[in-house]
């Protein structure tokens, strides 16, 4: 084949020779390119050379490692719109609670000291309104399931108070004769053993695959409003029976309500709701798709506390409410507690606003927590002093209203 292109070339070369000295020389080169360096075109026939390949694949891996961050970064922020959206989902349901009852939730999702899961709690109140709360998870946090789980998994009869409704509604039954229990009841009237196949059965059937699962966690300011108090400025228990907590919704006003956002000095834009969570705790069995060691989502953050000891105020008997010594200063100092909260999507927290906004607060230092007024300490986990939000943007104070 080579040397019938080389007859083909030279006698094309010699019918135009006449018409220029250009095309002699240029059929020459085409002789001589098929006759005489038949190694060149053998070469050349072959495919690329080592040093052209390693040089192609070299240009390959750039382009990849300047595709790679782009491709993470537009799936970042798809995840963050998708978290954005939920929040906005929740809270037109809150809002609209709030509109039939005045308190925008029922309560935190927390058997022991809110009551039955599936129904008391924001969650419970989303859920009775049709909005799949358990389907609308945070994309970007890797804790997929709440820390309530794991009280399901654990808590006996003997670990609640008498403030708490452990049990909630009586037993039902459907027009075709199937019976109707909530999982609380079922677990400790059939005396499930915490960890049990029995009870993980139980957690997954009514609670998980019935939507009564999140990876956000509430605001103490939307769960408890603000402390209850005695005249010494310690935190008390309307039922003298209960304990005095913050945690407690007998030691505080219960759930935010319109009637207090509407008297509130501060705007609604301000004070939050919902927000991603930080990991609480590790899950400690496997249910459904949840697999024990895995992070569980926080129930609700802690409150107000003192910016140094991390812990509520309390006061010596006989401690005068007014002055400079008062404790009504002692607590007008005190900040909530928004470790609870996480910067999930590259160093910013999406936190859903009672005005019904999500808003986005960042983390600029890195440490993983959003400062809004705590000094640095290996305790708190800050690293700096610097205040990444004030109270014009998040409100953190102890309370709506008066103290």
């Amino acid at each position: 084949m080579v040397f019938t292109r080389f007859a083909e070339c030279c006698a094309t070369a010699a019918r135009v020779a006449h018409e220029s000295a250009s095309w002699v020389h240029s059929s020459a080169t085409c002789c001589a390119s098929h006759g005489f360096d038949l190694s060149r075109r053998q070469r050349s026939e072959r495919g690329f050379t080592l040093v052209e390949l390693l040089v192609t694949i070299s240009i390959i891996g750039v382009l990849v490692a300047l595709l790679i961050p782009a491709v993470n970064m537009a799936r970042g922020a798809s995840r963050s719109i998708t978290c954005m959206n939920n929040l906005r989902q929740f809270g037109v349901g809150l809002q609209s609670r709030a509109g039939q009852h005045n308190t925008f939730t029922s309560g935190a999702t927390d058997w022991e000291y809110d009551g039955v899961v599936t129904e008391v709690g924001w969650v419970s109140d989303l859920v009775a309104q049709t909005i799949p709360v358990g389907q609308m998870l945070c994309p970007t946090n890797e804790a997929r399931v709440s820390s309530s789980v794991n009280q399901m998994l654990e808590l006996a009869e003997s670990d609640f108070s008498g403030c708490v409704d452990p049990r909630g509604s009586q037993p039902s039954t459907l027009p075709d004769g199937t019976p109707v229990i909530n999982p609380c009841r079922k677990i400790l009237d059939e005396s499930l053993d915490p960890l049990s196949a029995e009870r993980v059965a139980v957690v997954e059937s009514l609670m998980i695959e019935r939507f009564y699962n999140t990876n956000y966690v509430a605001s103490w300011l939307m769960v408890r409003s603000r402390p209850r108090l005695d005249r010494g400025g310690n935190p008390e228990s309307k039922n003298p029976a209960c304990v005095a907590s913050l945690k407690a919704v007998e030691s505080t006003y219960g759930p935010l309500s319109l009637s207090v956002l509407d008297t509130a000095k501060v705007p609604s834009n301000t004070i939050p709701l919902l927000a991603d969570s930080a990991v609480d705790q590790l899950l400690k069995a496997d249910v459904g798709e949840f697999q024990a060691g895995e992070g569980t989502a926080g129930r609700f953050t802690r409150g107000p506390v003192q910016t140094l000891t991390l812990k509520a105020p309390t006061f010596d008997d006989g401690k005068p409410r007014n002055g400079a010594g008062g404790w009504w200063a002692v607590w007008d100092k005190t900040r909530q507690d928004y470790r609870g909260f996480a910067p999930l999507h590259r160093g910013a927290c999406n936190v859903l606003m009672a005005d019904g906004g999500v808003h986005t607060f960042v983390d600029t230092n890195g440490d993983g927590y959003i400062n809004n007024g705590f000094p640095a300490s290996a305790e708190s986990g800050f690293t700096d002093d610097e205040e990444e939000v004030s109270d014009a943007t998040l409100f953190s104070k102890a309370a709506l209203g008066r103290i």
